[in-house]
């Protein structure tokens, strides 16, 4: 039954206790026979070597467990902001989002995004608070500062007794002002009349119509529960545990999946329907797909796909970073992994084999913003790299690399320095693969600015038959987005028809090798209009590269510029910070501030920019030291706009500089 099924997701800043909160909640219900611990490397959940070395978690972790009747998957998420595509996927995956907060600590930007993205996809939210008996600790200022920056929907409904070193027990709020808040929060949701009017004359609620209206009030976010706990000692995690056990929403509480733009009901005997969620390499098995199944019953011994699909190497309970427990069906709700099964990626839907492929709706990842151009160490590396980058790209959504045309690199896209050094470690740990990396060319253009003239004879002779070709050319600014137009004016057979080609194909060449930078010319005219030729020395080639001196001849004169990429930015970041951000990118990175907007109550300011990609290649690294890590970005490209002489006199010295060292 999907109302025996508690999906949690578990999120927060670095070092909250979301790790110590799954590790001790998985003993508590049997999962795992010792209590995991990240300082001792004993977590069920930190398994990867980065992640030990760190004793932080890098990647999502599903815990299954079954206990008095009920089923639960516990999913644990870095708190590294860099790493969010797994936070997002479990928060996707799961019926209710838990973030936690270090009370010594407090609620942090990071924590406000995790929990801001689980409502914008319609997952209930809650909170627990962890060190409470940390120095500074206030779990009333917590309270506090949740309620201003999430809203008055947040009510505490476990309490600690008191906050710092005497902290000792957790209570819960059954009377008083709290509790009156909890019954309106419950109410709130509530569509049954009957109940409504009697709730209005008596003001309580018995315990079955708690367990019955709670869950809904928290996946419709009329009500944000706030629990208070210390996993590390236990203080307090049995009441949380029992909490979530009668009030968490099941599957069955509010379905929120969209498969073809339809509510998709988690029926077991309905037709089976599936999504991949992450997705891991095991050395043993190959490639893990973790799944959540929508609807109807997936069974360890049929085929899966779209189209002809493929037959699952087994079906299993994942219980934390290492452990699978073999299975030999899943139900509607249920979260389990599929293993041996390539041809299903992440957030891609799936049902029995012979059918399209379900389109399921699943929530935009943010973009990497952090770009490292590639190369292999040795000729062995560069054997192996295209294998290893293309397992790692499938199980990471926000990890993506490129052959860059513009600039012949191999670059590869995370979300911080660190994102890709975690990459970087593992790709040299399971594939064997050692990198250099080093900051990507910028994709520059070049175009002209005025009307110029153009002339080149090319004339060589070495005994026999020689080389001759001259042709004299028009160059002017081309329209926006046109690219590179040739026009044919010449008259009277000064250069042969069969001839005119070769004038095009050589100038068509320097505009993808570029005269400045080799960078790609875009939005040039040109007209040839005369030229001559020789009855015995002419030929393709000597017209190919007259057109091309020729083209270059006039390029010089036509006072040519470079043009650079612009980014649309958006920034994210505490308001107290906005006007360092607003200084930062108007003074110091030649940007443009066009928008400002506020979230969370005021509390976070959201700037709009355009920034040229020059200035903000290691923007991430900035905004990180600007902010004590509390801001984020996102970026696109824009369009291209000139470059500051100053600038290109700077990168066209630059330039020919690396061209002379090689």
């Amino acid at each position: 039954m999907t109302t025996d099924l508690r999906n949690i997701a578990f999120v927060g800043h670095p070092s909250s206790g979301k790790t110590t909160l799954v590790d001790a909640l998985a003993f508590a219900l049997g999962a795992s026979d010792r209590k995991g611990s990240v300082a001792d490397k004993t977590s069920i959940c930190d398994t990867e070597p980065e992640e030990q070395e760190r004793q932080h978690t890098l990647q999502l972790a599903a815990v299954h467990a079954e206990k008095d009747g009920l089923r639960w998957n516990l999913v644990d998420t870095p708190g590294y902001p860099e790493f969010v595509g797994d936070a997002v996927s479990a928060i996707y995956a799961t019926d209710m989002t838990a973030g936690v907060v270090s009370c010594s600590s407090g609620v942090s930007f990071n924590l406000l995004q995790k929990a801001k993205a689980a409502a914008d996809i319609g997952r209930g939210r809650a909170f627990v608070v962890t060190h409470v008996d940390g120095e500074n600790a206030d779990f009333d200022a917590v309270v506090d500062d949740l309620r201003t920056k999430v809203g008055e929907v947040c009510v505490p409904v476990l309490v600690p007794d008191q906050s710092g070193s005497g902290f000792s027990s957790v209570n819960a709020v059954t009377e008083g002002d709290w509790h009156k808040r909890f019954l309106d929060r419950v109410m709130d949701a509530c569509e049954d009349e009957d109940l409504l009017m009697e709730y209005l004359e008596n003001e309580a609620l018995t315990e079955d119509q708690l367990k019955e209206h709670v869950p809904i009030a928290i996946a419709k976010g009329a009500l944000v529960p706030i629990l208070a706990c210390n996993p590390a000692s236990d203080l307090g995690l049995a009441d949380v545990l029992s909490w979530f056990a009668s009030y968490a929403p099941s599957p069955a509480t509010s379905p929120a999946f969209t498969v073809g733009g339809e509510t998709v009901a988690p029926d077991a005997s309905g037709p089976l329907t599936g999504v991949v969620v992450n997705i891991k390499s095991d050395p043993h098995v190959g490639r893990v797909c973790l799944t959540r199944v929508l609807s109807g019953t997936l069974n360890a011994t049929e085929q899966i796909g779209p189209n002809k699909g493929e037959k699952p190497g087994g079906l299993f309970h994942v219980v934390g970073g290492r452990e699978r427990t073999a299975v030999d069906s899943l139900t509607a709700g249920d979260l389990g992994a599929f293993t041996k099964v390539e041809s299903i990626g992440w957030g891609q839907g799936f049902t029995v084999a012979g059918s399209d492929a379900p389109a399921v709706d699943v929530p935009n990842l943010a973009s990497p913003m952090v770009s490292l151009a590639v190369v292999p160490k040795s000729r062995s590396d560069e054997q192996k790299i295209g294998t290893a980058l293309a397992k790692l790209v499938a199980e990471d959504p926000c990890f993506r690399t490129e052959q860059v045309e513009l600039t012949h690199e191999l670059v590869m896209h995370g979300m911080s320095d660190l994102h890709l050094k975690v990459v970087e470690e593992r790709m040299k740990r399971r594939y064997g693969v050692e990198i250099e990396t080093s900051l990507p060319r910028i994709a520059y253009r070049e175009t002209v600015t005025k009307p110029a003239d153009g002339h080149h004879r090319h004339k060589k002779q070495t005994g026999g038959r020689g080389q001759f070709g001259e042709c004299y050319i028009r160059m002017r600014p081309g329209a926006p987005d046109t690219g590179f137009v040739f026009v044919d004016k010449v008259v009277g057979g000064a250069i042969p028809k069969n001839l005119i080609p070769a004038i095009e194909k050589g100038m068509r060449e320097l505009t993808d090798e570029g005269v400045l930078t080799a960078s790609k010319v875009v939005d040039v005219e040109v007209e040839v209009y005369d030229g001559k030729f020789h009855q015995v020395d002419s030929d393709e080639a000597s017209f190919k590269k007259a057109g091309s001196w020729a083209f270059r001849d006039a390029f010089m004169k036509a006072a040519p510029v470079l043009l650079e990429p612009v980014m649309s930015v958006e920034i994210k970041v505490p308001a107290d910070h906005a006007g360092t951000i607003f200084s930062d990118i108007t003074s110091q990175r030649r940007g443009q501030v066009v928008d400002q907007a506020s979230e969370a109550e005021g509390s976070i300011t959201v700037i709009q920019a355009k920034v040229p990609l020059a200035t903000i290649l290691t923007y991430h690294r900035d905004l990180k030291s600007q902010t004590a890590g509390e801001g984020s970005y996102t970026m696109e490209l824009d369009h291209y706009a000139a470059v500051p002489a100053q600038e290109q006199q700077r990168i066209l010295a630059e330039f020919g500089k690396k061209v002379e060292e090689e």
